[in-house]
């Protein structure tokens, strides 16, 4: 009985060795394809066009921010905002970096757009990444 769960267990772990091989060999040729038609890449302002809930939410919690002092606490909220709106993929290097470094300056300058700055850095990372 050990023999076919061991069986089973190396047939589904060769599936997904496959299934990765594949879709690594799709990315490279979907990259392929957008360098040698630079047109398929979408233009900036289509880049952030598709995100433009977004970006009007972080300019009013940048409005709200401009109160000194209340700024972080507004800034993290934001954040909040963020991950519930782009979801758990890079969390770290797409909101919490962007959020914390943002709010140590905004904690002095409180006229930053740091939520707007943010929501640009995780669009880029969306968009480049996937």
């Amino acid at each position: 009985m050990d023999k076919n769960i061991n069986q089973i267990e190396e047939e589904r772990a060769g599936r997904l060795n496959q299934a990765r091989k594949v879709a690594g060999l799709a990315k490279d040729v979907a990259s392929a394809v957008i360098a040698k038609n630079p047109k398929a890449m979408l233009s900036l302002g289509k880049r952030f066009g598709k995100y433009w809930p977004i970006l009007i939410v972080a300019a009013f919690f940048d409005l709200v921010a401009l109160i000194p002092f209340v700024s972080v606490v507004v800034n993290f909220c934001f954040g909040g905002v963020m991950f519930f709106y782009f979801g758990k993929k890079k969390v770290v290097s797409g909101i919490v970096a962007p959020i914390v470094i943002g709010s140590v300056f905004d904690f002095f300058l409180s006229i930053l757009p740091i939520n707007l700055a943010a929501a640009a850095t995780r669009i880029a990372l969306k968009e480049t990444v996937g």
